[in-house]
């Protein structure tokens, strides 16, 4: 099967919607929960402080996912930051407990 051209930028912008949408939400959510681990003080102020930022960090992956090169790349940035960040709060849950 030969695909045209207006296929494949249709199949690289949806696969870059579904990578901003999917891995970003995941990369903010463990971010997180990193954040509120790592802050000292007070758990609700981390807490808050975690989630506010992750909301800075959805919008920066998401930016990242439209502005690199391809679409190979941008999946693999954010899939090695959420492997990264899941490695690292298992790491840190397992110092803490």
């Amino acid at each position: 099967m030969k695909f045209t051209k207006k296929q494949i930028l249709v199949s690289n912008v949806t696969c870059r919607v579904l990578i901003a949408l999917v891995g970003g939400y995941i990369l903010s959510s463990l971010s997180a929960i990193l954040i509120a681990l790592l802050l000292p003080g007070d758990k609700i102020n981390s807490i808050i402080t975690g989630l506010m930022l992750s909301f800075v960090i959805y919008t920066v992956t998401v930016i990242v996912v439209f502005t690199t090169k391809t679409t190979l790349r941008a999946g693999a940035i954010v899939f090695s930051l959420c492997t990264l960040m899941y490695f690292f709060y298992h790491y840190l849950n397992g110092i803490t407990v």
